[in-house]
């Protein structure tokens, strides 16, 4: 653990990102104060660029950067070592610049449980920070529209998504909670995931079933986007098929791998349906910038505690899909990443 002196802006390259998005994910997203500890998750595939900028900025703004090595993994949802969640709770605020996602550790939701502010951005690059791009928003303008739909979501008894690529998925969501993140996180406890912008919930155990054509790309599963679609069955709320010969040799090995890498049975279940509400975002090889497209719609399999669900799987692996329309009881609520009233 280190508390690093602030980069020159110009060396070796480092800490030339646009102040205005370095500005919009320190102030705007985490309200960062003087005097502030904020702890910098960061491991082997993180881009050095983000962190000295982010670093950087937080001495500009006479606050504390820790940079805390987190060792490498493999699997989305893996639980850091026990340093990383005493260094959390040790800080006001942390932000996640791991190559892979850890969001939903034990580890994260203790310190969020505590008060401590926190930011999920892994594997954001240098150009997540371009101007023009997924943090260049006015994230509080969204606010409306992401709590919108999410209370639309915990209105409703039951979803259908769609896609022109063939996906239709539908399934109950009766008494579940709606999920939103904004990417505003200036209060204690918060938790977002700039520059994702979504809102979503998860289905009722056991009550989904259709097709699910993966045309974005599967999160931390391998470098995306998917180069051809993928075809994914849902029956009974649970991923089915996926050992199947139509998998061998595409895209769908990625997901296939990396369920059967995680080894628990919980991971077929169908965790989280959303929406990317971000006008900024693009589906490329970021897998946050991905997730936040506004059209774009995810699934994610295994671990749903965090979305308002009931299975504790040892993962959670989100598989995004593009141009989709969202029904609520029927009613069309998202059509071309607009809201529909």
């Amino acid at each position: 653990m280190t508390v690093p002196d602030a980069p020159g802006r110009d060396a070796a390259g480092l800490a030339l990102l646009p102040e205005a998005t370095v500005a919009r994910v320190l102030d705007t997203c985490l309200g960062v104060v003087a005097g502030e500890r904020v702890v910098l998750l960061r491991d082997g595939g993180t881009d050095a660029t983000v962190v000295a900028a982010l670093a950087a900025g937080l001495v500009e703004r006479r606050a504390v950067p820790v940079v805390v090595e987190v060792p490498t993994f493999v699997v989305p949802g893996t639980e850091p070592p026990a340093s990383v969640a005493e260094a959390l709770l040790a800080a006001d605020a942390g932000i996640e610049l791991t190559s892979v996602f850890i969001g939903s550790s034990r580890a994260r939701q203790n310190a969020t449980a505590a008060g401590r502010r926190y930011l999920a951005m892994p594997a954001v690059e240098a150009g997540t920070f371009r101007l023009g791009g997924p943090l260049d928003v006015d994230f509080d303008a969204l606010v409306d529209t992401t709590m919108t739909l999410a209370r639309a979501w915990e209105a409703a008894s039951d979803y259908r998504i769609t896609t022109p690529a063939g996906t239709d998925l539908r399934g109950s969501v009766t008494g579940r909670k709606g999920r939103a993140l904004t990417g505003v996180a200036r209060n204690p406890g918060d938790y977002m995931a700039p520059p994702d912008v979504e809102s979503g919930t998860a289905p009722v155990e056991g009550s989904s079933h259709g097709v699910v054509v993966i045309d974005g790309d599967f999160l931390f599963m391998g470098k995306g986007p998917v180069s051809s679609p993928v075809t994914l069955e849902i029956r009974d709320g649970e991923l089915v098929g996926l050992d199947s010969a139509a998998f061998r040799g595409t895209e769908g090995e990625r997901l296939a791998e990396m369920i059967a890498r995680v080894a628990d049975p919980r991971m077929s279940n169908l965790a989280e349906v959303a929406v990317g509400l971000n006008p900024n975002g693009s589906v490329c090889g970021v897998p946050m910038e991905t997730e936040s497209t506004k059209g774009s719609a995810h699934i994610a399999f295994g671990n749903s505690i965090a979305y308002g669900g009931t299975v504790n799987a040892p993962a959670h692996l989100d598989c995004v899909m593009r141009d989709a329309t969202v029904y609520l009881d029927g009613v069309p609520r998202i059509v071309a990443g607009e809201l529909v009233n």
